[in-house]
């Protein structure tokens, strides 16, 4: 069943002159997996507040065959900040059955109760009665357990790990039970087994499913359809990634084959009209070539006759463009980034040696043996929470260890990328926050353009970009500066395909070490030498 239909949507924000959607039409139906995809920047946000009416459209509409749908949405990078726990979280979907039960327990507590307590503790259970909440709890354990939330229902949402967040946020949208589920980059920060996880969950679910992802194989893994939006446009194809990229690419070569067909015909037809023209133009209506013979009258008038065969030409040219038209197809230009040469390669750059480390006391690290050598590409594997992060910190010094060492060649210079992108000062602009590793403006530049950060944005403060743009930033960062060695936690995050692929073509160009922490697997295959996993 179709649930929300769009007709030839265009939106323009009141700031700007340019269109960022020009003519979206596109439909969700019951059932569908819609893996949205695009450049960061390119209007993904601005169509799903669309969708969610938050906006409303320039031009165009939005129809509802049936009834306006309930949405259920799931923002990227949501953190708890309170205390309550788990299961109070999601008691408070229904936020008058949970005042019931949160009363009833706190009376429940007392020991001996006053006659006004007793008879408002008799009036509560006779609401938990009538209002069913009994029923609301049962089916509030049964997400619980769905969702693979036991061991975590008492505790605190602001101890849970982003995954768990991630997976808290989804229970809490089914028991809201939307008609669509509109998710935005649920991928970010889930670790390998909890990505399978949210796969089988997302093939398993029966309503719509709108999200947006630049995870290649979870969008293989999941999609039945995909909405690439690019230059305010969509491209919609049925069926995974790999048919997506392979579709686009025949479209793209079948429309390029037309266009140059197209091409050269009208060419063709520009010239025999001219051709046409001309020699109307220079025809002579006298018959002696001195020009002092006698003019006669003629029926038949050949330059007439000329020009207008040259104008039917014209026409023909004129209804070829106009009546069926074709357009050059999109084609990105071919856009590189290149980390500097470095030196100490095939050369040990360093090694840690019997490294314990422990917060209070949670042991995370223990008898640990590291080592990386010029050139390694290391996946630094495990499960959220293992101490990944951790061993990337001891490397850096931010951290010391309890017990061992950490031994460095005295040549190293090591560049991080922090999955962390609030401790980006946001006073700064971005190119105030560059100038620190580059003293270049236009290398500057250069790097930010290749990674399309262009124009004025340069000039905005870091606190105002998107994750997606604060992201590109301190990859510039890396770009700019000389080092053998970056550790990498999660710099895919935010970043859309094709700049992914261009982070891959660069880190295997790169002729230093790389320890990396991530959980694209396609990423992980075209990068990694070796894995090194904690548990």
């Amino acid at each position: 069943m179709q649930a929300i239909q769009l007709k030839n949507i265009h939106f323009t924000y009141p700031d700007q002159y340019q269109e960022i959607l020009s003519g979206i039409t596109l439909d969700i139906c019951d059932g569908q997996k819609i893996a949205l995809i695009g450049k960061n920047g390119c209007g993904k946000s601005t169509l799903l507040k669309i969708i969610m009416r938050e906006l409303q459209p320039t031009s165009g509409s939005i129809s509802y065959p049936v009834s306006i749908p309930e949405i259920g949405y799931l923002p990227q990078d949501l953190m708890f900040r309170s205390n309550i726990t788990l299961r109070d979280y999601l008691l408070q979907v229904d936020i008058n059955s949970y005042n019931i039960i949160k009363e009833i327990n706190a009376l429940s507590r007392i020991n001996n109760l006053q006659e006004k307590d007793g008879l408002r503790l008799a009036e509560l259970w006779q609401d938990y009665d009538q209002s069913n909440v009994i029923f609301w709890e049962q089916n509030v354990d049964v997400i619980i357990r769905e969702m693979a939330l036991n061991e975590l229902s008492n505790q605190s949402c602001n101890t849970l790990s982003a995954g768990e967040t991630t997976r808290v946020q989804l229970a809490s949208l089914l028991l809201q039970n939307p008609d669509i589920l509109i998710l935005d980059e649920p991928t970010n920060h889930l670790d390998l087994k909890e990505l399978i996880w949210l796969e089988n969950w997302l093939n398993a679910y029966s309503k719509a499913i709108l999200y947006v992802s630049h995870d290649r194989v979870f969008i293989d893994h999941t999609a039945s359809k995909i909405i690439e939006l690019e230059k305010g446009k969509v491209l919609i194809r049925t069926g995974n990634y790999q048919s997506f990229t392979k579709d686009k690419q025949e479209l793209q070569e079948h429309q390029l084959k037309q266009f140059t067909q197209r091409t050269k015909l009208i060419g063709k037809l520009q010239k025999a009209a001219q051709k046409r023209h001309n020699w109307a133009k220079s025809f002579q209506k006298e018959t002696r070539p001195e020009g002092g013979g006698f003019k006669y009258k003629s029926i038949f008038n050949a330059a007439r006759t000329m020009n207008q065969q040259a104008k039917h030409i014209e026409e023909r040219i004129i209804m070829l463009q106009n009546r069926f038209p074709i357009e050059k197809p999109i084609k990105d230009k071919t856009r590189k980034i290149m980390f500097s040469p470095t030196t100490g390669q095939q050369k040990e750059l360093l090694s840690l040696k019997d490294i314990d480390f422990a917060y209070a006391e949670k042991q995370v690290l223990h008898n640990l043996y590291f080592d990386i050598w010029g050139g390694e590409k290391i996946w630094l594997a495990g499960a959220n929470g293992k101490g990944k992060t951790t061993l990337m910190k001891i490397i850096t010094g931010e951290l010391k260890p309890a017990k061992g060492t950490v031994s460095y060649a005295n040549f190293l210079r090591f560049g991080v990328y922090n999955q962390d992108l609030n401790t980006l000062p946001g006073n700064l602009t971005i190119l105030e926050y560059l100038k620190q590793f580059s003293a270049s403006k236009i290398e500057i530049r250069n790097f930010m353009g290749c990674l399309g950060l262009t124009g004025d944005i340069a000039y905005q403060k870091m606190e105002v970009l998107s994750w997606g743009e604060k992201a590109k930033v301190q990859l510039t960062a890396l770009l700019c500066g000389e080092y053998n060695l970056l550790l990498l936690d999660e710099p895919t995050n935010h970043l859309d395909i094709k700049t992914r692929e261009m982070l891959e073509k660069a880190l295997n160009q790169y002729q230093g070490a790389a320890i990396f922490v991530s959980h694209d697997r396609a990423f992980i295959q075209n990068l990694a030498t070796r894995k090194f996993e904690l548990k």
